[in-house]
């Protein structure tokens, strides 16, 4: 639900925030991509970044929202995703605990969104 912030302290400007305002209307994200992936992150030492190589996920293009789901606890290794290529997704880590993580291989849940 947006918010409408005119009449707000007598500002002269309008803010809404819906975060997909466009001079259209409202363009929301939809969902273009839902599955699984099989990920085996690296071991990695405290403070260690690591990117993977390039993972096929059919129907993901530059630009798209990936969200990723592990299959377990992350043990303070952050995890983030983003699409290198047409079809192709990469994964970034970055070992924020104290000591070193070593994840298993896993399935992993990717959801990919796309302003449509």
């Amino acid at each position: 639900m947006a918010t409408d912030f005119r009449s707000t302290a007598g500002g002269d400007g309008i803010v809404i925030a819906d975060e997909f305002r466009t001079s259209a209307g409202v363009s929301s994200p939809k969902v273009v991509v839902s599955g699984t992936i099989t990920f085996d992150p690296p071991s990695l030492a405290t403070g260690a970044v690591a990117v993977s190589t390039g993972i096929t996920l059919t129907g993901a293009a530059i630009g798209d929202n990936i969200e990723l789901y592990p299959p377990y606890n992350t043990q303070g290794v952050s995890v983030q995703a983003q699409a290198s290529a047409e079809n192709t997704i990469v994964i970034s880590l970055h070992n924020r605990s104290g000591g070193t993580v070593d994840l298993p291989s896993g399935t992993w849940g990717v959801v990919v969104k796309r302003r449509v």
